[in-house]
């Protein structure tokens, strides 16, 4: 027997199992851990209230912890069961019902022993009801010699259930007020979203876990012809729960939880973590045994009940619903790292056939992705290819049902999920292949309309009205990949200010206030200015375009006035950011001579059209007939291909007047973006 500070006999009591141990048996148990685990205890016991209070010394150091709850104490009677038996307690042995239910959640009593992470001593004062009595008694653990515990007789005592643990000398570590609510936070957030009426206090206030609450949302759920009512709650948290997975909980109609499993998205590797608490009367009385196929009783409800059935297929589908637009948003990031890693096939950034090839492999991956996202994860770079590299070679060559067979055998999907995951992959390819004909087609249209434009003398085009209009439309003429920055009324003062935007994304005043600039012909106005920005967002070239009136010939002055604009560009220096290439393009229907010989100086370059060329600027002459003959080349073999028949097309590009064919251009799939201007 010892005697205690408070001058109380106390017993010794010796534990099955040796402190080392003990210690081993709980190495990975940090001060947070151990909290826990007290506070679980205190839930265990049926409290509805934890306090946590920590002392601190002169220099606001932690010295000691206090928590205490309101359950219903330890009874004298079955303290060799909690405190004698390392690893085993007198809480639930079923290991079913502790998978299946939050009832206890303590583990296993280990708990108790914990302390040792974070003090020196731990002592409990305990009061329990017996017979309609009280008994307050104390119990004595010393971290180093956990292999026993002291307790003292018990007394009579008109003090309120429930248990204090002081713990003494205090030396947590590395321990931060901060960590420990943000530990405790995910440690008990989804359970007191469960119990409503349970709390946790640390040091008087409330432990709020609002800040990792992402998204919750109170629904009442009802079937026709149906008595039954239902409440769901959805909970959706920014992040991943301690040992808490994403989980149905099941409440009947005294706010009591009778069973809980895993939802269908738990652990689909998406970072999409929930829980859905549902409640209804029917959990009164529920069979929950999976293997049970036959409706219930007359006073019984199962899984094979319709009223069942009717409410989880109501809840899978608002999950899913409510994860689609998270999970499209992840599946953006996923796919642009995979891009950024080189884990895509090699893309032409100008070919219009690869840019709908690259679609069609950013669809598929998306919808395999959002089906079943653990596919694409804790793979190495190499895997990453491999993968990518199957799907494309599956979708290009038309073998799509091929890939949703073998997705088929490897994905833990139900039937309506791998119906919904084929439906995908069909429309992927169908919807790709479509959109590949129809802007063929479109483009096809826009070559003819602007042909008639130039060629047609009869439809009297001019220069700002419909050729810079029709233009501005379709500046792919002039390469795949642009973004228009200005076109036709902006000066260059303006245009800086859109290219820093693009080039840094520097917000910069806009409309009056613009960016200055230094130069005499400062107030010039570009056709068309265009940057050509690459996946990872770079500006790699930009274009610049001067078009002339059909009926005029290119001549020294309109090639001088290309040159004054390569003049103010390279005067510049926010204009000449390293690495950007750029070219200036002078268009008509005919070149006079002095432009013919500035351009057959320039052929020892190697590039025909070149009329003038310094360091990385570059002036190009050609005429409509130089880019209409380019882009017949490059479409001859895809319209053959596609039996798209030219004078249908001819057919669908007559026009009395060039207004016409500039305002027709609104309705064609090859238009691309307008002009950026505002930041």
């Amino acid at each position: 027997m010892n005697i205690n500070a408070r001058g109380e006999f106390m017993a010794i009591n010796k534990i099955e199992l040796q402190a080392a141990g003990i210690k081993k048996a709980l190495k990975n148990f940090t001060a947070y851990d151990a909290i826990a685990e007290y506070i679980w205890n205190g839930f265990d016991a049926k409290a509805n209230i934890v306090d946590v209070k920590f002392s601190h010394n002169q220099y606001g150091g932690i010295v000691g912890l206090t928590i205490t709850d309101d359950g219903h104490g330890i009874n004298k009677n079955e303290l060799p069961y909690i405190f004698k038996k390392f690893n085993e307690s007198n809480k639930a042995t079923s290991k079913t019902l502790l998978k299946n239910s939050s009832e206890t959640h303590g583990k296993d009593g280990v708990g108790r022993f914990s302390f040792f992470t974070f003090s020196n001593s731990a002592v409990w004062s305990t009061v329990y009801e017996q017979n309609k009595k009280r008994y307050v008694y104390n119990i004595t653990m010393e971290a180093r010699s956990l292999e026993q515990y002291d307790d003292s007789d018990i007394q009579d005592t008109e003090l309120p259930c429930g248990t204090t643990v002081e713990f003494h000398d205090f030396f947590g570590g590395k321990f931060t007020m901060y960590e420990c609510r943000e530990f405790l936070m995910l440690e008990f957030a989804w359970y007191l979203e469960l119990y409503n009426d349970k709390q946790i206090l640390i040091d008087g206030e409330k432990l709020e876990y609002s800040s990792i609450l992402a998204s919750k949302n109170e629904v009442d759920y009802s079937m026709e012809n149906s008595t039954v009512d239902f409440k769901v709650k959805f909970c959706r948290w920014e992040r991943k729960l301690n040992e808490e997975y994403s989980t149905y909980y099941y409440i009947n109609s005294q706010d009591n939880e009778e069973y809980k499993e895993t939802t269908k998205l738990n652990q689909k590797g998406d970072k999409f973590y929930h829980s859905v608490y549902i409640k209804s009367a029917i959990f009164d009385n529920f069979r929950f045994e999976k293997d049970n196929d036959r409706q219930g009783s007359l006073h019984e409800f199962s899984r094979a009940s319709i009223e069942y059935k009717g409410v989880m297929k109501y809840v899978d589908n608002y999950l899913r619903n409510l994860r689609n637009p998270f999970i499209k948003e992840y599946t953006h990031q996923y796919i642009s790292d995979l891009k950024s890693k080189g884990a895509y096939p090699s893309i032409d950034p100008n070919s219009v056939y690869d840019k709908f090839r690259e679609e069609t492999l950013d669809e598929t991956i998306q919808a395999i992705y959002i089906a079943e996202p653990k596919i694409f994860s804790n793979l190495n770079l190499t895997q990453q290819k491999t993968l990518v590299r199957l799907f494309d070679m599956s979708m290009q060559s038309g073998t799509a049902d091929n890939l949703y067979q073998v997705l088929e055998s490897v994905l833990d999907m139900d039937v309506e999920e791998m119906d919904e995951l084929a439906d995908l992959l069909k429309y992927t390819n169908m919807s790709n292949i479509t959109k590949t004909i129809a802007l063929i087609k479109d483009r096809l249209l826009a070559i003819n309309d602007i042909k008639q434009l130039v060629l047609n003398d009869s439809l009297n085009a001019n220069e700002v009205d419909h050729l810079q209009k029709f233009i501005e439309r379709h500046y792919w003429l002039f390469g795949e990949q642009y973004h228009l920055v200005t076109a036709e009324e902006p000066d260059f003062e303006e245009a800086l200010r859109r290219f820093l935007y693009i080039l840094r994304g520097e917000a910069t005043p806009t409309g009056k206030q613009k960016t200055k600039i230094e130069h005499p012909d400062k107030g010039k106005e570009m056709d068309i200015f265009a940057v050509q920005r690459l996946l990872d967002g770079s500006v790699k070239k930009s274009i610049v375009v001067e078009l002339k009136h059909p009926k005029k010939k290119l001549g020294n002055a309109e090639l001088q006035q290309v040159k004054t604009y390569l003049r103010v560009i390279n005067d510049e220096p926010r204009f000449n950011s390293t690495g950007i290439e750029w070219v200036f393009y002078l268009v008509g229907n005919s070149i006079g001579d002095d432009v013919k010989e500035e351009i057959e100086s320039n052929k020892n370059h190697g590039e025909p059209c070149l009329a003038h060329k310094t360091g990385n600027k570059k002036i190009f002459v050609k005429t409509w007939s130089d880019i209409f003959t380019e882009h017949e080349i490059n479409y001859q073999h895809i319209q053959e291909k596609l039996l798209l028949q030219k004078e249908e097309l001819l057919k669908l590009s007559n026009a009395d007047n060039p207004s016409e064919i500039v305002k027709r251009q609104g309705s064609n799939t090859a238009v691309r973006p307008s002009e950026i201007v505002d930041t």
